[in-house]
């Protein structure tokens, strides 16, 4: 028992010396309880986004039955109405703040009800194929719609108001196209904050880092260095993901000179986020710890797999502040819902963000102390 219990003793002492096993033992598994059940036991409190036009007003005030079915929308303890004004064309609106359900109350609504004529209402929306909370959201207003017929209008037969669905994208997407950008921009982090992290450290280890002092390189040259590498293999990763997809899954959506400078900005962003968590590790099994802290929260949070809409709004509040959310929206607003604006918004954001930890990294990181 001796001899047993010396070996249990020494396993636990390496495992706790460990901090890439204790992570993987008891980090990872506390962050996944916790980032799943407040995703999955909240989520049912989360409010889906729904922009209603109500083109049916005179003198800028909404006739009487189109009040009342905005005040109908307006009750229900899932949609989260965003009113537009009757004034703005929803073609344009829809691309330029990157919507993805719209409901519009044509003009001519109250006079059709109240002459009991057949009238519909349009919801543009993203292929409910493709997006679970437009399936919800449309299931919402199929039941509002029933109600007010049969209950408002007071009509017979009730079927007075009926929904026009189209599409805001094209008919011809699959799931798998809005699941690769988000795959895509997963694969930036990660290959970008556990790249940078590993070189660093392991030149650290080996002694190199120290040696750097003695040369002419700068500390802002090592660090772009490095970024510059991990944007090619970035590059590569991509490619194969975008082969992969087109080869095997049918993939529609490919980048285009948006997405691309946008995935060049992640590729350069969370390296320099790596090489700034890489100044506070001083050895192998701490690096994978510290990366894995910063990118797994990251993962799940920044709807890569998930819509931020079913996630409470505490987590929406920071996912808000996560980089990859950005490059997640961006990716998807150029190459899926073609949105240039916003997607040169989130590119910005990122480029940003990469500039700043390359700064700082080049101002924390010390030779001597490494």
């Amino acid at each position: 028992m001796r001899r047993i219990s010396a070996i249990v003793v020494g396993a636990l002492r390496m495992w706790f010396r460990s901090k890439h096993t204790l992570f993987w033992t008891l980090a990872f598994p506390v962050l996944l309880m916790l980032l799943f059940g407040a995703i999955f036991s909240v989520s049912e409190s989360a409010l889906l986004d729904l922009h209603v036009q109500n083109q049916d007003v005179i003198g800028g005030v909404p006739t009487f039955w189109s009040k009342a079915f905005c005040d109908m929308l307006n009750k229900t303890e899932i949609l989260n109405i965003h009113m537009v004004d009757s004034g703005e064309n929803a073609t344009q609106f829809i691309e330029e703040k990157g919507v993805q359900r719209m409901l519009i109350i044509a003009s001519g609504f109250n006079s059709s009800v109240s002459a009991g004529d057949n009238v519909s209402i349009i919801l543009k929306m993203v292929p409910v194929e493709v997006d679970t909370a437009s399936a919800t959201v449309s299931n919402v207003i199929d039941q509002i719609v029933e109600i007010f017929n049969t209950v408002v209008t007071r009509q017979s037969p009730p079927e007075v108001v009926s929904i026009k669905h189209e599409n805001i994208v094209s008919e011809t997407f699959k799931y798998i196209d809005f699941f690769a950008p988000g795959i895509i921009g997963m694969t930036l982090m990660t290959s970008g904050v556990f790249g940078a992290v590993a070189w660093n450290t392991r030149n650290k280890e080996l002694g190199i880092l120290k040696k750097l002092a003695t040369t002419p390189l700068s500390k802002l040259e090592w660090i772009i260095g490095v970024v510059l590498y991990e944007l090619v293999m970035g590059a590569i990763s991509t490619i194969v993901i975008i082969m992969v997809g087109v080869v095997v899954f049918d993939l529609k959506v490919v980048p285009n000179i948006f997405s691309v400078v946008l995935i060049i900005s992640g590729a350069i962003a969370f390296p320099g986020m790596g090489m700034v968590i890489a100044r506070f590790v001083k050895e192998s099994d701490s690096a994978d710890a510290a990366a894995n802290a910063i990118t797994f929260p990251m993962m799940f949070l920044s709807g890569s797999f998930f819509p931020l809409e079913f996630m409470p709004d505490f987590l929406r509040q920071i996912a808000n502040v996560l980089p990859l959310t950005y490059l997640n929206n961006g990716l998807r607003d150029s190459m899926v819902y073609g949105n240039v604006s916003s997607a040169l918004f989130n590119t910005s954001v990122i480029l940003g963000v990469g500039i700043f930890f390359i700064i700082l990294g080049s101002l924390i990181t010390s030779w001597r102390e490494e």
